[in-house]
């Protein structure tokens, strides 16, 4: 299997700004999704696409092939799918083909590269169209979700409201570290969430995804702990 790495990067970001670029335990976030990247034995060609110069630099210098992004596919409303759709394009009029695409979305860092390959293998042995990875919601379960009216709280799942946690059934909600679609079912789909998908499930201790500063925090304290685990 032909397996295209995508690694999306803008350069503006409302809720952190420069987020991409931004310096954790000693490196650019983005160069964690770089290194992954080319640790992978399955990928088959990665690039990073942005609007950003600095991350342009920042990328080449990690060892990423870079396309430049234009204003239009890089604004706050701009759908990622139509990148990838782009991206490809450009592959395809330089006649170079891919089975599937996968996206590692450098504000998920928290994964290897092995990772992506066992991504690539299940995609290959399954009969889906997409894999998707997920983490355990663990104390986040639906059991404990409600709607408000006014203050009035209505349970999402009232039959479940008094069950104990460990009686709770398993629920599972994306991470955000890898998206993988066959290329056929992107191009008919436009989604990275096609209808025939299989899940690949990481560990909920390493959920780490950049929206606010507060998920920073959050990164900066996992990131050397998670290297350290790496190395065993």
């Amino acid at each position: 299997m032909r397996v295209l790495g995508l690694i999306p990067a803008r350069g503006g970001s409302k809720g952190v700004p420069g987020k991409n670029r931004l310096i954790i335990d000693g490196k650019p976030l983005i160069q964690y999704s770089i290194e992954s990247a080319i640790s992978s034995k399955l990928i088959t060609k990665f690039v990073v696409s942005t609007d950003d110069s600095e991350i342009q630099k920042i990328s080449e210098i990690a060892g990423a092939q870079v396309l430049s992004r234009n204003a239009q596919l890089a604004s706050d409303t701009s759908n990622v799918i139509d990148t990838v759709l782009s991206v490809l394009a450009y592959f395809e009029a330089k006649a170079e083909f891919f089975d599937a695409v996968m996206l590692l979305q450098p504000t998920a860092p928290l994964r290897s590269a092995s990772d992506i390959d066992a991504s690539i293998q299940l995609l290959e042995s399954s009969y889906s169209d997409g894999v998707i990875s997920v983490i355990p919601v663990g104390d986040h379960h639906p059991a404990r979700m409600y709607t408000l009216n006014n203050q009035s709280m209505e349970a999402l799942h009232p039959e479940l409201e008094t069950t104990r946690r460990q009686d709770l059934p398993m629920r599972y909600i994306r991470n955000g570290c890898i998206y993988l679609v066959k290329t056929e079912i992107l191009k008919k789909e436009s989604t990275l969430m096609p209808t025939k998908k299989s899940a690949y499930v990481m560990e909920e201790k390493w959920a780490a995804n950049i929206d606010t500063q507060q998920d920073v925090i959050t990164l900066k304290h996992l990131m050397p702990i998670w290297k350290k685990e790496q190395q065993k």
